[in-house]
């Protein structure tokens, strides 16, 4: 009764819009997403049936496609081909949820490099990748990605890394006339030297760049020698392809230093902080 009494005592203009919003809700339910087979076939106005618009057949059609998209596999495959049928992006994603990406996946490939920048920029040890909290951050974000071991980082993706980037440093210095070197050692608890050497030149653009070209032991590491600093700056001048381009090396006021500066035949300068500092 209530019902009724609600019915009727809605206006005709509002039972109109009444009766159009359940035609739209009902015809919103019932839609359906339209099969690529209709690409190729049309619906007979006239009768159930649907004619190939490519060979001319036709089949008969009761509300579902299976005929006609078995007619376009076996007849005409090359148009699934050009337009492949696509799963639901809800399904694709649950299927695909626990499929890890491939060695070679380009997805991967970015995830690693940028792992590694993290560790590189952020000055952070290699075996990072192995925290719990990191790791289930990682599998939250993307569960497919998997976090790369301490070792492969360390013997794969930093070996690669350096690699690019020296190459790609090479070539920068191939064009350059001119550098100057800043050089500076220090041992170890074991009494091992080691020799660090900064490359310095003007760009292109007219910028002042600064690389490090080697943090590595002296050739013979307990040996600090002048004649062994000049030979291990020596290798490390041939190694980048620096011969002739050194006007100068800095160093601190050290006899060996100098001495060392003698042996390669490049100007020395002294380090003005140390200078001030003596």
């Amino acid at each position: 009764m209530d019902k009724f009494v609600k019915i009727t005592s809605i206006s005709t203009g509002d039972k109109e819009n009444v009766v159009e919003d359940d035609i739209q809700q009902h015809t919103n339910k019932r839609k359906r997403e339209t099969s690529m087979v209709w690409q190729v076939f049309k619906k007979c106005k006239e009768s159930n049936m649907a004619i190939c618009n490519q060979c001319g057949k036709q089949y008969k059609t009761g509300g579902n496609t299976t005929n006609l998209m078995d007619h376009l596999k076996r007849m005409h495959p090359t148009l699934l081909k050009d337009q492949p049928l696509e799963k639901a992006k809800c399904m694709t994603k649950f299927l695909e949820r626990d499929i890890l990406y491939s060695n070679t996946s380009e997805k991967k490939k970015r995830i690693d490099k940028l792992v590694l920048n993290m560790v590189a920029s952020d000055v952070l040890p290699l075996n990072v990748v192995n925290n719990v909290g990191l790791t289930k951050l990682i599998h939250e974000l993307d569960p497919r990605y998997k976090m790369p071991s301490k070792t492969h980082l360390r013997n794969v993706l930093l070996k690669n890394e350096y690699n690019s980037l020296k190459e790609t440093l090479k070539a920068e210095l191939q064009i350059v006339e001119s550098v100057a070197l800043t050089t500076d050692g220090w041992s170890s608890r074991a009494n091992e030297s080691y020799l660090t050497v900064t490359c310095h030149f003007v760009t292109e653009s007219f910028e002042l760049a600064s690389k490090i070209l080697s943090t590595n032991q002296l050739i013979t590491p307990t040996n600090h020698s002048a004649v062994n600093i000049a030979d291990t700056i020596n290798n490390v001048v041939t190694e980048w392809g620096l011969q002739g381009k050194v006007v100068c090396v800095v160093t601190d006021n050290d006899a060996t230093m100098k001495k060392a500066c003698e042996l390669l035949k490049i100007m020395h300068i002294p380090c003005f902080a140390h200078t001030i500092n003596y």
